[in-house]
């Protein structure tokens, strides 16, 4: 598998789907799970999004992508060289960059702004 950096690099996803994961990924538990795993449900996932499945759980979705952003921040040898790389998933319309430090704050307009 290619390193899990580039990988998440490389993936397109809806703008709103990107902004949520990486909102969860700053506040929620890790997953205990591989990123062969993770990458596979990920996969199932997207692929009953585009094909409009009735079983299809954006809930289970943003997780997921939370937690493989998650994993590649800590398989990040040095911990200010992770703040520094952090994985950008990039979103239809282009990136747009949010500090993901303000969102761990619990209260704002500037949080919500961010995850907007």
């Amino acid at each position: 598998m290619a390193d899990l950096m580039t990988t998440l690099q490389d993936m397109r996803r809806p703008p709103s789907l990107v902004r949520a994961a990486r909102f969860a990924a700053a506040g929620q538990k890790p997953l205990r799970q591989s990123s062969q795993d993770l990458f596979a449900r990920e996969e199932a996932l997207n692929t009953a999004r585009l094909s409009g499945a009735a079983h299809y759980s954006p809930t289970q979705h943003i997780t997921t992508l939370a937690a493989l952003i998650q994993l590649a921040e800590r398989k990040s040898t040095d911990a200010s060289a992770a703040k520094e790389n952090r994985p950008k998933l990039v979103a239809w319309g282009g990136e747009r960059s949010c500090d993901l430090e303000a969102q761990i704050k619990a209260s704002g307009i500037s949080d919500l702004r961010c995850a907007i």
